[in-house]
């Protein structure tokens, strides 16, 4: 392993970040706006809010997974000779951020039934 590939994963991930960022602030503005203009819908409220709860966490773990691959390069780089813990920092990286697509799945599975829980109300 080179020192520089975790690095050409971060700009991807970087993407990933933005996309997720842009989902908490269209949540954060959807909540917004049911709390001003409709007080009755509360069960929508707290479905939205769980999800930008889970959008927060899966960005945590976007961040934590760019920390870890930041550091699997710079491991790489001072240390050539050793392998073990750069390559060992780089599966945890992977793995951080699967966990991180995996909740962002689920966010996309529940906000179809979040959406048809606000139009039915």
């Amino acid at each position: 392993m080179e020192w520089y590939i975790p690095l050409t994963i971060i700009p991807g991930i970087g993407l990933i970040i933005l996309s997720t960022s842009n989902i908490m602030l269209s949540l954060n503005n959807e909540i917004t706006e049911l709390e001003e203009h409709e007080n009755r819908k509360v069960a929508v409220i707290q479905a939205k809010l769980s999800q930008l709860k889970r959008v927060s966490i899966s960005i945590v773990f976007q961040y934590v997974g760019i920390l870890l691959f930041l550091i699997s390069g710079i491991a790489k780089s001072l240390f050539p000779d050793f392998n073990s813990l750069p390559r060992f920092l780089l599966i945890i990286g992977v793995a951080v951020i699967c966990t991180s697509i995996m909740i962002l799945l689920v966010y996309s599975l529940k906000a179809v039934r979040i959406r048809q829980k606000h139009l039915k109300i």
